[in-house]
């Protein structure tokens, strides 16, 4: 077999997507770095040259789909020509469009990953409330909202809804609903 050179992010970005291909497929713990490099045609410590172990490899795959889950809702967050409660609606109404067609769903829902799609759930949390936390302060600060800590207000909405959104009891469309009443409550002017 030829050795073929590829730059280094090219590289490091094929295995990331061959991983999670695999990962989907076969689920984690069926899947081993041989059987990475086996489907790309290269040989195992290539691999290993840019990930340390699977488990690292598995955890730069999950954050590279948390900013690709959440691309879509960023320029939402901070439409400022809105109103937060505008942005609320609007973030509803992609979570009720896209909650089913994301990439990975089918991978990350399976009952054998709940501890997987817990830990993406909190990274999702974790790079949103910084978003989420700038554009309610500065909602404070036009007067839109009054709020004594915005940034614990903004990890409180976020973190909140991780129990509502798992719970797959209710529809869909009435946790959704479920949750705008929620942040309605808590973003209440405080007076």
């Amino acid at each position: 077999m030829a050795r073929i050179s590829k730059p280094p992010e090219v590289r490091r970005q094929e295995i990331l997507d061959t991983a999670m291909e695999l990962f989907a497929e076969k689920g984690y713990e069926d899947t081993s770095m041989a059987d990475i490099a086996r489907r790309m045609g290269v040989v195992q410590g290539l691999c290993y040259r840019y990930f340390d172990s699977k488990r690292v490899l598995f955890r730069e795959a999950m954050e590279q789909y948390v900013r690709e889950c959440c691309a879509a809702g960023l320029p939402i967050i901070h439409d400022r020509s809105r109103t937060i409660r505008q942005r609320l609606d609007d973030m509803a109404a992609l979570t009720l469009e896209t909650e089913q067609n994301a990439r990975y769903h089918a991978f990350y829902h399976r009952p054998e990953n709940q501890g997987i799609h817990e830990e993406l759930n909190w990274r999702i949390c974790a790079y949103l409330t910084p978003h989420v936390a700038e554009e309610l302060e500065e909602a404070c600060q036009r007067g839109e909202l009054r709020l004594e800590h915005p940034a614990l207000a903004a990890s409180y909405l976020l973190h909140g809804q991780i129990g509502l959104l798992g719970e797959h009891t209710v529809p869909l469309e009435e946790r959704v609903a479920l949750l705008r009443r929620y942040a309605d409550r808590i973003l209440e002017p405080e007076y």
